[in-house]
């Protein structure tokens, strides 16, 4: 009888051992790429089931002059409000560039090399997913195909994303593999996209120009226990230079005329600061 309860106890213990959640520390590394050919290797480095996550702004997609761009963006943030060039309802008119502009690819062969990639795939954007007809537009345009959705979901989700308990909720869609998020924090918007969707990766690749993006997915990751690698995409230039802002103040004084001359209102409503975004 000794025996067999040694026996019994020696395959409980093994069984535990494999059924067991994982202990050691997620592996996690950040490189720096200026090449969307770097992903595919970078992918076959690992046998475990991998996640790839694409950023959209600067990373596939880049706007061909400064005004509207993501740098432009950026450089909005620094002006004083009486600037010539300060956006009034800056996200109302960044709303309107992506409905009326068009993008770029940020390097020629970036849409043949993402499509021809053979892994879940997911576009991780800040962009709101009010702005979700001109994203849609400028991707196909461009040649990037969307992704499958992940789990094969027949149908889109969207909800209220909250980064803490008391945090202000704020909306985010995922649909036709593409992740609108308004600019919350990629790594836990993704984990909280897995866990609404019974997902689980044991690896996340993660391809972004933002720095930032880049560490927040690593700490998310890290303590969600799952491998991570973040490739910072550094292809497009960030500098801002003395035509860039000239650029930057004329394109605003361009809408303004426009909006003048057609929807009036409108722009007077940017300049009460009533602002719809």
């Amino acid at each position: 009888m000794r025996h067999l309860l040694a026996i019994a106890l020696v395959a409980l213990l093994g069984a535990c051992a494999t059924t067991a959640p994982r202990t050691e520390a997620a592996a996690s590394i950040v490189r720096t790429i200026d090449d969307l050919a770097a992903v595919a290797p970078a992918l076959q480095e690992s046998s475990e089931r991998t996640l790839l996550v694409l950023d959209i702004d600067d990373t596939l997609l880049t706007s061909a002059g400064f005004f509207g761009s993501d740098k432009w963006y950026e450089w909005q943030k620094t002006l004083p409000a009486d600037d010539p060039g300060k956006v009034a309802c800056l996200f109302d008119v960044i709303s309107l560039n992506y409905e009326a502009g068009a993008q770029r690819a940020t390097q020629a062969d970036g849409p043949a090399l993402v499509n021809g990639l053979q892994v879940d795939k997911l576009l991780l954007t800040s962009r709101n997913p009010l702005y979700r007809g001109g994203t849609l537009r400028t991707l196909r345009d461009a040649g990037y195909a969307l992704p499958e959705m992940l789990g094969g979901q027949a149908d889109g989700r969207s909800w209220d994303f909250r980064k803490a308990p008391a945090a202000k909720p704020v909306r985010v869609l995922y649909d036709q593999g593409l992740f609108m998020t308004t600019g919350q924090d990629k790594g836990l918007v993704l984990l909280d996209l897995l866990r609404r969707s019974s997902l689980r990766y044991d690896r996340v690749v993660l391809v972004d120009d933002g720095r930032k993006n880049i560490d927040n997915m690593r700490a998310a990751l890290r303590d969600a226990g799952i491998d991570y690698l973040g490739l910072h995409y550094t292809r497009i230039d960030k500098s801002i230079g003395s035509e860039d802002v000239a650029a930057g103040r004329a394109g605003w004084q361009a809408w303004r005329q426009l909006l003048a001359a057609t929807y009036p209102q409108r722009l007077q409503a940017f300049d009460r600061g009533q602002c719809s975004y």
